[in-house]
């Protein structure tokens, strides 16, 4: 089985930075391996995102991102550890973010995204670093996005 099931994962500096701010020693954003990583939101912001356009394209958000090991694994030495999953346990886990929902013990981190428009006729259509991300539409609260 993969990990990722999904083509682009949504993260925000802002997110991340929150996240740090909680932990003794910060940790890089590769642990999380998004391909998507926008700045100048509110932290978790991008849990709200039900569709976004950037450049061209328009993507759906499918579900937020429940997180496996990796990101407790440094990925300059290949070293596991405890956190950031422990920290994340704490403030992102579907207790905290979903208490009305069946708990499965999972945490997020990110929104799992899907391109609504067909990739195979590009026509130039590029997104590229430095492009606007625009919310198209979104969910009220996390509780209520899809997981």
């Amino acid at each position: 089985m993969f990990a990722d099931g999904y083509p682009f994962m949504l993260l925000s500096q802002g997110s991340l930075d929150a996240l740090n701010k909680l932990l003794k020693e910060p940790v890089p954003v590769n642990r999380f391996r998004p391909n998507i990583l926008v700045d100048g939101c509110q932290p978790f912001s991008e849990d709200l995102s039900t569709e976004v356009q950037i450049s061209k394209f328009t993507f759906a958000g499918v579900k937020l991102c429940s997180r496996c090991k990796v990101p407790t694994i440094n990925q300059d030495t290949g070293i596991a550890g405890p956190e950031p999953n422990d920290t994340l346990m704490k403030i992102r886990s579907d207790k905290v973010l979903r208490p009305n929902k069946k708990q499965q013990g999972r945490i997020y981190f990110g929104q799992n995204l899907v391109c609504k428009d067909n990739l195979t006729q590009g026509n130039g259509k590029v997104v590229k670093v430095g492009d606007p991300i625009y919310v198209l539409r979104k969910t009220s609260t996390a509780a209520e996005a899809a997981a």
